[in-house]
């Protein structure tokens, strides 16, 4: 292929000397070259806003260094709110700072009212709804922690959960109250509300769902029959009696001194010619003691078979004088006499030598014997 021809390049200051004035007027005239605009000075950054407080912060229970400001963006990795994932903007922050998430607005939905007021950055109108709301007014401070901590601190709930609720079986256990499944359901509900034991003791019995309680609360329940048993009145106390002291010995409604007064009381109405020694402290058993031996002996049972029931000693534990008409403890001699007009007495080996000895008198008398 051919080379073009080089164009020759004369002297270009020579040309430029060489040429008449008016023709270098008659050039076209070269542009120059415009300067770069001078950049406009860069105005310092404003510090950043952090998304809560450090106060909120701890309140929520969050490292204030953990959260980054909302200038860098970071409102996404603080805690989910009911707005979505990434919410971000100054009214979800604040809304954050009341502890307003998405698991405490499931379990009280008045406060998604609250929220988007937060949200929608009035301000005044979201806290007086707040404090007006039941959540805020209803739970106690000890419930309004623990659903803050269930909601932004879940690991932290997870423990303290699980450790009281150990502490509360062992407790429940001890009171007689097996931890069945329905019973163990019980408690994380109770510690949500912040329930002390004697309301948690209050929401288990009233629960429906305990079967026979025992325990210590069985071992004073059997104290307590006993003294009934020793004041003579323990066939009047039936099943449901001592069912209701058993869940007022549980949850700590009544003591036993309270249900051993009542007992007390009990056996004076039951038996007013023993009251005074019962008063005084001498139980209804032990002032009848001697009278339950002279039945045994003149009626010849076993003693243990002399109870409150039994229809001689009753008879003669509510012997009332035939001349004042007023209940009295009767006399041995007399509760005798009155033993022996009884059909029972008549079948003993007594009465049988009492009418033998009587019948051999009367034909001695008759001159048949001697």
């Amino acid at each position: 292929m051919a080379k073009k021809p080089k164009k020759k390049v004369g002297n270009l200051a020579a040309s430029i000397q060489a040429a008449r004035p008016e023709d270098m007027q008659n050039l076209p005239a070269r542009p120059m070259p415009t300067p770069a605009p001078t950049p406009a000075p860069v105005a310092a950054s404003a510090p950043q806003t952090p998304a809560i407080t450090n106060a909120e912060a701890a309140a929520l229970g969050i490292n204030p260094a953990d959260i980054p400001a909302f200038g860098a963006g970071g409102m996404q990795n603080l805690p989910a709110t009911p707005g979505g994932p990434g919410t971000t903007g100054k009214g979800a922050a604040e809304a954050l700072a009341f502890g307003l998430t998405e698991s405490l607005i499931a379990a009280f939905p008045e406060l998604q009212e609250v929220y988007n007021l937060f949200v929608a950055e009035k301000y005044a109108d979201a806290r007086l709804k707040y404090f007006a709301s039941n959540y805020y007014k209803n739970l106690g401070s000890t419930a309004s922690t623990r659903q803050t901590n269930k909601a932004t601190r879940p690991g932290v709930y997870a423990q303290e959960l699980d450790a009281w609720k150990q502490a509360q079986r062992v407790r429940l256990t001890a009171k007689g109250i097996p931890i069945t499944p329905d019973i163990d359901a019980m408690l994380e509900e109770s510690y949500l509300k912040g329930d002390t034991d004697l309301q948690l003791d209050l929401r288990v019995i009233n629960s429906g769902k305990v079967g026979t309680i025992g325990g210590t609360t069985l071992g004073q329940i059997g104290s307590l029959k006993n003294a009934a048993y020793e004041q003579g009145v323990n066939d009047l106390l039936g099943a449901d009696y001592w069912s209701k002291v058993s869940q007022g010995l549980f949850t700590g409604s009544m003591t036993a001194q309270d249900v051993e007064e009542q007992i007390k009381n009990m056996a004076i109405s039951a038996y007013p010619a023993y009251a005074e020694g019962i008063k005084a402290g001498r139980s209804f058993n032990m002032q009848t003691s001697a009278l339950r031996q002279s039945v045994a002996n003149i009626l010849e049972i076993d003693p243990d078979a002399v109870t409150n029931n039994n229809p001689a000693f009753k008879q003669l534990v509510n012997y009332v004088n035939p001349t004042t008409q007023k209940p009295e403890q009767i006399p041995l001699w007399e509760a005798e006499k009155v033993l022996k007009k009884r059909d029972e007495w008549l079948y003993t080996k007594n009465a049988l030598a009492t009418f033998d000895s009587l019948s051999r008198a009367a034909l001695r008398d008759m001159g048949v014997v001697y």
